[in-house]
């Protein structure tokens, strides 16, 4: 267990460094061992070489960085510690399939998650992993990974929101048979993206998106109901399973919104859970 959880504070000294040098000897001595012996441990553990680790997660962080903010692609590639823009491009597009500028646009990437690290119990004998959950049930739901055939059901939520009081302040989806299945199709195979299924109807009734981790490790969270199953309390069951899924497996240290302050019915299970308005804005849409 001890050396379970050192290896978790070398994970997390590696996010915190991920926009400046990471000391390998600073992670031998969180770990009191040898850098032979921590990669070794590190490289078992995870199923990836450190090394390569660090890379997928600073491409994971270059997406956000170029989403969410102004940075040029030139500072960029200094922050994390690419000699030249073109040296950062080439790995950004053989990681991401994509160059940046692609991703600037149209928000398009590939997500690499933080690890974490866990030992999980079987008759007597034990064993280490960081496989992503890729299923959740509660009493009423299972919380899952979109599959292609879902859909008709996920059109039906597009429809919803489209025709909502508040469709005006969110992002436009596709409504159409074509739109909606390609977006079907990305969505299941992107790792952040969950659907909600009740279990009495075998329907997908709520989408669920883990935005991003930020620097701060707070995860932004955003989701979509059909308004036809709003108090059913399927919003709060789901929402509640998951915010335990990002604090326990990602390892954020904080879940946040961004939501339109007048939507009650969105915003009720966001409050049930605890979650406070501390900011307020105006927007273009607003």
């Amino acid at each position: 267990m001890d050396r379970v959880e050192k290896l978790n504070k070398s994970i997390a000294y590696i996010e915190e460094n991920l926009n400046s040098s990471i000391n390998y000897n600073e992670l031998c001595r969180i770990c009191c061992c040898s850098l032979p012996t921590f990669q070794q441990l590190f490289s078992l553990t995870c199923g990836i070489p450190v090394s390569e680790y660090i890379r997928n997660r600073r491409m994971s962080v270059a997406a956000h960085e170029l989403i969410y903010t102004d940075i040029k692609i030139i500072d960029l590639a200094m922050n994390l510690g690419y000699d030249s823009p073109e040296a950062f491009t080439r790995a950004y597009r053989s990681f991401h399939g994509i160059p940046p500028s692609v991703t600037r646009k149209i928000g398009a990437y590939e997500e690499y998650l933080r690890a974490s690290i866990q030992i999980q119990v079987y008759g007597g004998k034990f064993k280490m992993g960081t496989k992503p959950i890729v299923l959740i049930e509660t009493d009423n739901l299972i919380i899952r990974k979109f599959r292609p055939d879902d859909w008709k059901d996920l059109q039906e939520i597009s429809l919803s929101n489209a025709n909502s009081e508040f469709g005006d302040c969110d992002e436009q989806w596709p409504t159409d048979d074509n739109g909606i299945k390609g977006a079907c199709d990305y969505f299941s195979n992107e790792h952040q993206f969950w659907a909600v299924e009740v279990k009495a109807l075998k329907k997908v009734v709520c989408f669920i998106n883990f935005n991003y981790i930020d620097e701060n490790q707070s995860l932004n969270i955003g989701h979509v109901i059909n308004l036809k199953y709003l108090g059913n309390n399927y919003e709060y069951e789901a929402l509640k399973a998951l915010y335990n899924y990002g604090f326990l497996e990602l390892g954020a240290l904080s879940i946040s919104a961004t939501w339109t302050l007048a939507d009650n019915e969105k915003l009720a299970p966001l409050q049930k859970l605890g979650m406070k308005i501390v900011n307020t804005f105006n927007a273009n849409k607003f």
